[in-house]
């Protein structure tokens, strides 16, 4: 629980007026002293002056003395709450069924004069005095940050834009299904979808459209699914199914079948008629694969096959799809070449401070100069990287670039900032992560609070998640600060998400493009921004574009950003020359 400073220090204060003022003030008070109403008022001026709410209470249960914040917060005017019981305020005050005051930090529940009740951090410490202990009640009113993290709960379940089931919660579902089908040995299909040429319509039609386009396809494939099966927005135009307890193969492909009859239709989006088709993969259980991470690749392929024999139709995963490992083999001698013949780099994205507009970190991203095809963005050769061993190669090669060339900048009298480097799930799960950092650390000679590493959530759940959060404690131990980005990690993560030694949470570049005019991506921005501020994390904003996003984003409370309005990522020479001039992008 984090009360502010003031509040902790001063409770040693008040409890030790209090007590003084409890255990002898009435009695001085009834012999004529005034020296009973100094001390009331002693005590109420440090009351007067702490931001949470206080309540100073007898051995009784009576409230002796009340601050402002704290008669506010239950409603009640000083007067009238003087006097009263502490539990007409607090239901849950006394230890077990006592009736004594409970010691110690938890969350409780308030109780407002009006009838109301809202959630409460609750801190009581206790002092002795004559007549018995004296406590001191410490209250912050946790209501907005709960409802902020039950809505962000909800938006890492379920898709802000089709109301379906998220990549983290289809994993769920799907090792539940697969465990399932293990003990009742039953066949579970899952299907990989994706529409075609979805990017036309979005591009040639605008965003909003290919949104309604999006919500549209949703239910036109939820239409065929019975209720037990689970259709899932991977992100983007993709889409998943698990179908389970199917008796048969034919089942899968009547399913596939359906999709691809409904999707004939044309959809009717703002006075226009669009047509679409979708592309679909098949893999089933256990046929093919018998861990969920193959069978999932094994539809991914199958999908790409089915896009490869001409898209609006689907293709089960077989033997014969062959020429993807051949593709993956392909990938693997050419980074070896490139290894080689250092055709791989790193381009570097400046992170913007928003209050002044200085650059205050960067995040490096890779690069591939490939001798035919050009300067490759890491997006269109990652996802085939990542089916092969040399994932590990890679991740490990753009750690050690990355801080060494945050070592030299340093070496050569810039400011000091941090480097975020990402770190795929592949790489993260992988054992002797943490040895591995720790190494190229002392190698670089970089100190860790200048390192942050961006961790996808997904690496955060599933099988073996408590050894994951090991690892990121692990980590933040050795001083290296960690980025999560918000694309959902499903309720188990979130409900740990204190436990973690965080520094930074992202906000996707998929809800920043429309924070300003959405209201649904809006309210997912402000809700992230909530959770961040009661975890006193940091936020930044990635991807942002307009003037327009930057006004909404600052109007929520967001702490940096980073983005094409600022400046695209450039290259070592490029980045290097604006942070020599002190730029201010802001």
């Amino acid at each position: 629980m984090a009360f502010n400073l003031a509040s902790l220090i001063a409770v040693a204060i008040v409890a030790a007026v209090a007590t003084w003022f409890i255990a002898t003030g009435r009695r001085r008070s009834a012999a004529g002293s005034s020296t009973a109403h100094d001390g009331q008022e002693y005590l109420g001026a440090i009351l007067n002056h702490i931001a949470d709410g206080m309540i100073v209470v007898d051995p009784q249960g009576i409230i002796r003395a009340i601050n402002p914040v704290a008669a506010r917060m239950f409603g009640y005017p000083e007067s009238e709450a003087l006097g009263k019981n502490a539990n007409a305020l607090l239901t849950d005050l006394s230890a077990g069924g006592s009736g004594a005051v409970g010691l110690g930090t938890r969350e409780s529940v308030g109780l407002r004069k009006s009838g109301a009740t809202f959630q409460v951090d609750l801190s009581v410490c206790a002092t002795d005095s004559r007549d018995g202990p004296v406590f001191v009640l410490i209250a912050r009113d946790i209501t907005e940050r709960k409802q902020a993290e039950q809505r962000l709960i909800y938006l890492a379940q379920y898709d802000a834009l089709t109301g379906l089931p998220t990549r983290a919660l289809f994993h769920d579902r799907a090792s539940h299904a697969l465990a399932r089908a293990h003990r009742e040995e039953k066949l579970v299909a899952i299907m990989y979808l994706d529409l075609d040429r979805f990017k036309s319509v979005n591009d040639g039609m605008g965003h909003h459209t290919g949104d309604e386009l999006l919500k549209a396809v949703a239910k036109r494939i939820t239409s065929c699914l019975r209720d037990v099966d689970t259709v899932s927005r991977l992100g983007g135009d993709e889409f998943a199914v698990i179908l389970e307890n199917i008796p048969h193969i034919d089942n899968a492909t009547i399913v596939a079948e359906k999709i691809l009859d409904v999707m004939q239709e044309p959809f009717h989006l703002d006075g226009q008629a669009v047509h679409i088709t979708i592309s679909i993969g098949v893999t089933i259980y256990p046929m093919d694969d018998k861990d969920l991470t193959s069978l999932l690749k094994d539809a991914d392929q199958a999908m790409y096959r089915a896009k490869e024999a001409g898209r609006n139709n689907y293709q089960l995963f077989g033997a014969d799809m062959a020429e993807n490992a051949a593709a993956v083999k392909l990938m693997e001698a050419q980074i070896e070449h490139a290894f080689e013949r250092d055709e791989l780099l790193l381009h570097y994205q400046p992170r913007v401070e928003l209050v002044n507009g200085i650059i205050t970190g960067v995040e490096a991203l890779l690069r591939w100069r490939h001798p035919e095809m050009g300067l490759i963005s890491a997006g269109e050769f990652m996802p085939l990287l990542e089916r092969s061993k040399l994932v590990y190669s890679v991740d490990e090669w753009v750690l050690r670039t990355a801080c060494l060339q945050n070592y030299q900048w340093q070496r050569i009298g810039l400011p000091p900032l941090r480097v975020t480097v990402n770190i795929s799930p592949y790489r993260f799960r992988r054992r002797g992560f943490v040895e591995l950092v720790e190494k190229i650390l002392q190698e670089t000679g970089l100190s860790p609070d200048y390192l942050e590493l961006d961790i996808p959530p997904e690496s955060l759940v599933g099988t073996g998640q408590e050894n994951y959060r090991a690892i990121l404690k692990q980590l933040g131990a050795l001083g290296v600060h960690i980025a999560l980005a918000d694309n959902g990690a499903g309720n188990t993560f979130l409900d740990s998400l204190h436990k973690l030694p965080l520094y930074v949470m992202k906000i996707d570049r998929t809800f920043v493009r429309d924070a300003a005019q959405d209201t649904d991506h809006a309210a997912i921005v402000q809700a992230v921004v909530a959770l961040a501020r009661a975890m006193k994390l940091k936020v930044v904003a990635e991807g942002v574009e307009t003037a327009e996003q930057l006004d909404a984003l600052r109007r929520y409370g967001c702490d940096m950003m980073q983005g094409y309005l600022f400046s695209k990522p450039v290259s070592t020479e490029e980045i290097t020359g604006m942070l020599r001039d002190g730029k201010r992008l802001v």
